[in-house]
């Protein structure tokens, strides 16, 4: 039972300073885009939190890995 599991980063939060950050854009605009975002996952029935998103579907939505 002690074998090695290969550890994921788990995603974090952004917040409305680091996605503005990332996409270059004022903090106002980074909050339209965390609620755009949040209304998405609230719409699968996903659990939110206001102002902030989770980084991994925010980075599959903005930042598409390269086929």
């Amino acid at each position: 039972m002690d074998e090695k599991v290969a550890k994921t980063p788990r995603p974090h939060m952004l917040d409305a300073d680091e996605v503005a950050e990332l996409l270059r854009i004022k903090k106002g605009s980074a909050y339209e885009v965390i609620r755009k975002i949040n209304a998405e996952q609230q719409a699968r029935g996903r659990v939110v939190i206001r102002g902030r998103v989770r980084s991994d579907v925010f980075d599959a939505l903005y930042f598409p890995e390269a086929d």
